[in-house]
């Protein structure tokens, strides 16, 4: 779930800015060099960075924020920025409080 999540914001974010077309060329370059597709984003956030990064140059930056900013909004968690953090590390801890959140409500 938390990872379908993941994907959905992704698309929506860079469809937003990139448009059908830049998305999809993106998404392109990333699964050809770097075997990754949306699907995967939410399990190797380290790999779409830097593919983003590569692909992008350092716009990148502004796209992860703007897409961490709208996970957290999405999933209604308080989103606190922290030095040092990048975007795998967001990513994980929003996989992280979702798992815990879900193990609590289930028992």
């Amino acid at each position: 779930m938390v990872n379908r999540i993941i994907s959905e914001v992704v698309e929506e974010v860079m469809l937003s800015i990139f448009g059908r077309r830049g998305f999809e060329s993106i998404l392109r370059v990333m699964k050809e060099k770097y075997n990754l597709d949306l699907d995967g984003i939410p399990s190797n956030p380290q790999v779409f960075s830097k593919a983003l990064r590569e692909i992008i140059g350092v716009g990148s930056i502004i796209v992860e924020d703007l897409i961490v900013e709208n996970l957290y909004m999405k999933v209604g968690l308080e989103l606190r920025w922290r030095k040092g953090y990048r975007f795998p590390d967001y990513i994980n801890d929003i996989k992280n409080s979702i798992q815990l959140n879900t193990r609590k409500a289930l028992g």
